[in-house]
């Protein structure tokens, strides 16, 4: 494990709906991503506890093959992805998120984007990024897809479709879920996909 620490903090949620889209190679030669010890951990719990010839599209399915996906990207000398060993542990079903928040509190200064799919925990960050004053930016999940487009490795129409091919999988189709993906996005999608995938 590398002590590292990139210029994006990544949860597991997130991690595992980047890794099952189109552009998980793309995102692996291009992002520089970190993860806490605790993710890494709940990847893979998923990848022991979801069984590898799941049907095609059901969550088990996508919960083993993408966090092995991130696993072998985080193993993987050549990428820049790194884990931190975050301390006390936190232990229970939203330890990955909590272990999010204990970074921040500890190291908050060294990251940029912090990419964090529940929507109570992204409010928690956003509201102390403003009581403290630090310069990073609380983003859903799709807002990875937006750095590859914003980098010039993705066209607009391949980022839009990304983004709701992410939300059609990773079932987040409701109006809420949906307008939470595009929060953090300056980009207008339509015409691109489907109106029921836009905020």
């Amino acid at each position: 494990m590398s002590e590292t620490r990139y210029p994006i903090l990544a949860d597991t949620s997130a991690l595992i709906a980047v890794a099952m889209s189109d552009y998980w190679t793309t995102a692996t030669t291009t992002l520089k991503l970190t993860t806490t010890n605790i993710c890494r951990n709940e990847l893979q719990r998923h990848v022991r506890e979801n069984h590898e010839y799941a049907h095609d599209g059901t969550r088990e399915h996508r919960l083993h093959h993408g966090s092995k996906r991130v696993l072998e990207a985080f193993d993987d000398s050549d990428a820049a992805f790194s884990t931190v060993t975050v301390v006390p542990a936190p232990s229970g079903e939203d330890a990955g998120e909590i272990s999010i928040e204990t970074e921040i509190e500890q190291h908050g200064s060294a990251y940029q984007v912090i990419c964090i799919n529940d929507v109570a925990a992204r409010n928690r960050l956003q509201k102390r990024q403003q009581e403290t004053g630090m310069s990073y930016r609380v983003v859903p999940p799709t807002y990875l897809l937006y750095v590859l487009f914003d980098t010039g490795e993705l066209t607009k129409g391949e980022f839009c479709r990304g983004c709701a091919a992410m939300m059609e999988g990773e079932n987040w189709t409701t109006k809420g879920a949906i307008y939470e993906m595009w929060r953090a996005i300056p980009v207008d999608c339509s015409g691109y996909i489907d109106d029921d995938f836009l905020p």
